[in-house]
């Protein structure tokens, strides 16, 4: 299943290992060597980044839904997923 980031960007629900608030001082750092080691991708479409997701290839991305939005996203898929399952 495929969750909304924002400005129509896209990524795998299963392949999201954490979301992040971008404010603190370990979010700062975690973007900045995102940057250097070219696994940053910036989806806000020109927006304040509001929130990081970190996936399990290492790539850092930016989203300018806040963490709680991407979180009831997420939780939405879920279940969506569980019940086409439990209704076949």
């Amino acid at each position: 299943m495929m969750v909304p980031v924002g400005q129509k960007n896209f990524v795998k629900r299963r392949d999201i290992v954490a979301i992040i608030m971008p404010d603190s001082a370990p979010s700062k750092k975690l973007r900045r060597s995102a940057e250097i080691e070219r696994m940053l991708i910036n989806a806000t479409g020109g927006r304040k980044a509001r929130s990081i997701i970190v996936t399990k290839s290492n790539h850092v991305i930016l989203s300018a839904l806040q963490t709680t939005t991407l979180k009831e996203r997420i939780n939405e898929k879920a279940n969506l997923e569980d019940t086409k399952w439990t209704q076949v």
